[in-house]
């Protein structure tokens, strides 16, 4: 299983020990609000379910937990998703759960690391991502860590009884390499 390093962060495999985090992360009214196309709360089983997956290889999808590099606190997750090796394309999904570390550049630094595997080592093309239009946090941290917005899935998703916009995002090899130089 891989494990990736940077300044701050490291990405490595899930392990048991995530569960209790990711059980109130997938239970946090507005974690779900931000990040997830379902807002209903995620039962102890589901969330063991959802762990056990996450930490079976796969592949066409690789999970991560974000820990702090110096505290070794588990303070999120990220995903590479749908790799397609045919198109060299994949979607990457974060979620940082831990609410104090919000705006302080952890998820910018986990997609980065992301990026850099997917690009470097996976040969990918295209990494994509989609946000809601209500999370501008996460369309701050998708552009600072080179994505371009290529528009809007108007009306995209329904929560709590209201239509949300999704902008798609990518990041091209090319981007990244220039970006790199």
């Amino acid at each position: 299983m891989t494990t990736l390093t940077s300044r701050r962060v490291v990405l490595r495999p899930h392990t048991p020990q995530s569960f209790e985090r990711l059980h109130r992360w997938k239970n946090d009214r507005e974690i779900l609000e931000l990040s997830s196309d379902s807002m209903e709360p995620s039962p102890e089983e589901k969330t063991r379910r959802t762990l056990e997956r996450w930490m079976k290889e796969s592949e066409d999808i690789i999970h991560f937990a974000i820990h702090r590099a110096d505290t070794d606190e588990l303070i999120g997750f990220l995903h590479l998703a749908l790799i397609e090796r045919e198109h060299q394309r994949c979607k990457l999904g974060l979620v940082i759960g831990e609410k104090q570390y919000w705006g302080q550049g952890y998820g910018t630094e986990a997609v980065r690391c992301a990026v850099d595997h997917g690009f470097s080592q996976l040969g990918l093309n295209r990494i994509s991502a989609e946000v809601y239009a209500t999370n501008p946090r996460s369309v701050r941290m998708l552009e600072r860590a080179g994505f371009r917005r290529e528009g809007v899935l108007r009306e995209s998703i329904l929560k709590d009884g209201a239509f949300v916009d999704e902008y798609p995002y990518a990041l091209l090899r090319r981007e990244w390499e220039e970006a790199r130089r």
